[in-house]
């Protein structure tokens, strides 16, 4: 009895025996797919996150050239308006076209630009590009915090619709950081009346309301703007800036020589626009070399007017050194393919000095605007030109016509400056400092002192 008990129970030993081997080596199995799965996974999220846009990168760099259609870029070129040629092109669908004017051009008022770029946002955002939608509306929130030329509820209106746009192409933390921002110049600006800061605050619940909950500074937004649409009369306490810029530049006609290679520019390039249209891009090289040549003799004809202009005043001076940058600003246009075509090889090559050279023009605007704010009669008036100097410094910034623009020394000019305001006991009601922190990096309004 006992010898039956001991082989039934080898038995069952060595029948269990393989059930053991084949159950070690299924799980094995498991683990190995499990880690090949999690190793896939952990790929996917790296190429992922690297592969979504940055709103941080250069605007001029985010200009998709391959998209833009040159026989139409290139009317600018010829002298057609550029307000009008980027409101044309929006109402045609040729949206990456209309995005290079409105990130190189620097003639269209800051009120109508941010409508240009606010429709194009939207127009990305209906051609399901929300990366291009996303960069545009990042474009939009630093216009509205620095552009002291429009009025505070466009400002405020701007950010909002911002807010929104960058919630929709999917860039929930800076669409709250927009609303936040949007929120605090609605609260601190002076000299609203309840009514439109009520209006202000209802359009921005509801936007701030269809952001994602899983973020405490959405919680803590939410709140702040319950508050402010229970009670919006508040007060706002300090100054806005009045601009003043455009009003020192005095215009200086162009020397003989320079007019005559502005025109021969204007037509190569509208001849080139045309061969363009009629070839569909085929056989045009005589034309992209006369245009080439045009507009280096153009250059060189420039440089000898810059450099010799003759007895001007300071309003002169300054808008030639405005004029001088504009230049600069096309040229570096053409080098980085900004008309949707190679026009210029030599300056293409020549990137980073004409880089160098527009970074230092805005250093001898930032020292000719310092001159003109010493001869103010006031020490309020000398600082409120100071400050909105260093605004439109930033402004430039941050849209990439400032290249390697020294941000942080700019945010500490401001800082400076606005703390002089409070000892003057005149403060700011929107203090603007640089954060590096912010989503995307930027200047930022303060709250109120």
């Amino acid at each position: 009895m006992s010898y039956e008990l001991s082989d039934e129970s080898s038995y069952s030993t060595a029948s269990q025996r393989p059930r053991i081997w084949l159950e070690r080596l299924l799980l094995a199995a498991f683990l190995f797919c499990l880690l090949i799965g999690l190793g896939a996974l952990a790929i996917f999220l790296v190429v992922r996150n690297n592969a979504q846009p940055s709103l941080n990168a250069d605007p001029l760099q985010l200009v998709r050239s391959n998209l833009i259609a040159p026989q139409i870029a290139l009317r600018e070129l010829s002298g057609d308006p550029a307000a009008a040629l980027a409101s044309q092109l929006l109402q045609a669908g040729r949206l990456e076209t209309a995005r290079a004017i409105l990130t190189f051009s620097v003639d269209i008022s800051p009120v109508e630009r941010a409508a240009r770029l606010t429709a194009l946002a939207r127009a990305y955002l209906a051609a399901n590009e929300p990366a291009s939608a996303g960069q545009v509306y990042a474009l939009l929130v630093s216009t509205a915090i620095l552009e002291d030329a429009i009025p505070i509820l466009e400002r405020v209106n701007l950010l909002t619709q911002s807010a929104d746009g960058l919630s929709k192409a999917g860039f929930p933390a800076a669409a709250i950081d927009a609303a936040a921002q949007a929120t605090r110049i609605a609260a601190q600006s002076p000299g609203l009346l309840p009514a439109q800061r009520s209006a202000l605050f209802t359009e921005l619940r509801s936007v701030v309301e269809s952001l994602p909950r899983t973020d405490s500074a959405v919680e803590s937004l939410r709140a702040l703007l319950a508050d402010y649409a229970r009670n919006p009369y508040l007060t706002g306490a300090g100054m806005v800036l009045t601009p003043t810029l455009t009003t020192f530049p005095q215009l200086l006609s162009y020397d003989s020589l320079t007019q005559e290679k502005v025109a021969a520019r204007r037509q190569a390039a509208r001849i080139f626009a045309d061969r363009i249209d009629f070839t569909g891009g085929v056989d045009i090289e005589p034309e992209r070399q006369a245009l080439a040549q045009a507009l280096i003799e153009e250059d060189q004809a420039r440089a000898q007017f810059y450099q010799n202009p003759g007895e001007i005043s300071r309003g002169q001076q300054l808008w030639l050194l405005l004029d001088r940058r504009a230049w600069l600003v096309e040229k570096l246009r053409v080098a980085l393919g900004g008309y949707g075509v190679t026009i210029v090889p030599e300056w293409e090559a020549q990137i980073g000095a004409i880089r160098s050279e527009l970074a230092a023009a805005h250093g001898f605007l930032n020292t000719v605007m310092a001159a003109y704010a010493a001869e103010q009669p006031s020490a309020l008036e000398k600082t409120l030109l100071q400050i909105e100097t260093q605004h439109w410094l930033a402004a430039q910034a941050m849209r990439g016509l400032y290249p390697n623009a020294p941000t942080a020394n700019i945010s500490e000019v401001l800082r400076g400056l606005q703390d002089e305001l409070k000892r003057q006991g005149n403060p700011l009601a929107l203090p603007v400092i640089y954060e590096e922190n912010a989503n995307p990096p930027g200047f930022r309004i303060q709250p109120a002192p």
